[in-house]
């Protein structure tokens, strides 16, 4: 899928870290949140950052609901994302 090669991409390239914005994106299931996660697990082992752009709405309870609000680092907006992705 699009989404696979744009992450796997943007991983490889990563300097800091990747920022992946869906505010433009109205579904998502759990082929998409794995593929996040495991995104953000492969930065995480390169020392990168990565956040989630999110504002509230339906796709934003998929992430409440499945916990990771923290994990992904989601965030409302690119600036509250640009600061959450800085690496640790």
């Amino acid at each position: 899928s699009r989404l696979i090669s744009v992450l796997n991409t943007s991983v490889a390239d990563a300097i800091r870290s990747v920022i992946v914005d869906l505010s433009h994106v109205g579904f998502m299931d759990s082929t998409g949140l794995a593929l996040l996660i495991n995104a953000k697990r492969r930065l995480t082992l390169r020392r990168k950052g990565f956040a989630v752009v999110c504002p509230p709405g339906p796709l934003r309870r998929v992430f409440e609901i499945t916990d990771m609000i923290e994990t992904l680092h989601v965030c409302p907006d690119q600036e509250s994302a640009a600061r959450a992705s800085l690496p640790a």
